[in-house]
């Protein structure tokens, strides 16, 4: 099997994407070979129209040309009609619904020009379909994680953790309103009576003013706001904390595709706490490695918090498991790779 990536987000940028590009490569190894732009996004006005005219010219050489995400949907597109190669593409969830004119026109035709979407979650999936793909034409395989980067904490860790005050929680990502942070300091976190500190990292437009509401309410010494930190410094965060939150709240036409640190506090055997919403809800695996609550939900959340905090009732080593079995590249991998393999099969059988 000879794949061939098309990739416009790819290390050594760092985001969501570029680690799910990483990952794709890593997990499907030498049969793929990768076409990357490993610029900054400027340079796209460029690389789209050469790369298209470069995999039309190339694709007969591989059995199957995959597209990393729907920006690149109308080079796939264009690709598909003029190959005989199956042409498939992921979705990640902004990539579908962002709302500016025309790219809600040429995602609809694109998207029903390829051979098979690619979903990371249900939610994204829903979204494809409701621009027009056939069922049997989008699979749902969810984002993976390289474990081998995530060191879980032990049970005696987790056992010092709870005899130690105050509690850490943490959240991780960009500081948009779609988070729901602000939600959760103004209106969870004065209610929480046990002592604990909330730890939030990364960056954003609403920096400032989470900075602002937490010295509104006089926070001071139960919130910080670290910003963005470097590889060993969110290891040790994810190490110490007793429960990562992920609080999101519905922000129309701007959802959460999946929610990759979901996976990546449960690979360190935190538990994760998270509004069951979109793409979140196939992040977390409900009473396994965490827990889904109502988003906006005062008291659920009060509630499950108080529980996870003083009777930790899901071990590191299981939680872990659970992310090895399911979100795991290799698991990943293979699902893609049984994808691809029926996809090219299919093709030969109608040549």
């Amino acid at each position: 099997m000879k794949i061939l990536f098309i990739t416009r987000k790819y290390p050594p940028h760092i985001g969501g994407m570029e680690t799910f590009s990483a990952g794709f490569v890593q997990a499907l190894g030498s049969s793929v070979t990768v076409r990357a732009l490993r610029r900054s996004q400027v340079h796209l006005l460029w690389w789209y129209p050469i790369t298209l005219v470069w995999a039309v010219v190339m694709a007969r050489r591989y059995d199957l040309i995959h597209f990393g995400d729907g920006v690149l949907a109308a080079m796939a597109a264009v690709v598909a009609r003029l190959s005989s190669r199956p042409v498939t593409i992921t979705l990640h969830g902004l990539d579908v619904t962002y709302r500016r004119w025309p790219y809600q026109p040429v995602l609809r035709w694109a998207l029903r020009s390829v051979q098979h979407c690619i979903c990371v979650s249900r939610a994204t999936a829903e979204a494809v379909a409701q621009r027009g793909v056939i069922a049997k034409r989008i699979s749902v395989i969810p984002n993976g994680i390289a474990l081998e980067h995530w060191p879980v904490k032990t049970r005696v860790e987790q056992n010092n953790a709870a005899k130690s005050q105050p509690k850490q929680l943490l959240s991780v990502g960009r500081l948009v309103p779609r988070k729901g942070i602000a939600w959760f300091i103004a209106e969870v976190l004065p209610q929480l009576t046990l002592p604990l500190h909330y730890h939030v990292v990364g960056s954003g437009p609403e920096g400032e003013r989470l900075q602002q509401l937490v010295n509104q309410l006089k926070l001071t010494e139960r919130v910080t706001l670290h910003g963005q930190v470097d590889e060993s410094t969110l290891h040790t965060l994810y190490l110490q904390a007793d429960a990562f939150i992920m609080p999101n709240i519905p922000v129309p036409g701007n959802p959460e595709g999946f929610g990759i640190v979901a996976i990546e506090a449960a690979a360190c055997g935190v538990p994760v706490l998270a509004a069951k919403l979109e793409g979140i809800a196939d992040a977390v695996v409900d009473g396994d490695t965490g827990f889904l609550l109502e988003s906006r939900s005062v008291l659920d959340w009060i509630t499950r918090l108080q529980q996870v905090l003083t009777a930790a009732p899901l071990a590191p080593e299981h939680i872990r498991a659970v992310v090895a079995e399911r979100f795991s590249w290799e698991a990943v991998g293979q699902q893609y790779s049984n994808l691809f393999n029926h996809l090219i099969v299919s093709s030969h059988v109608k040549r």
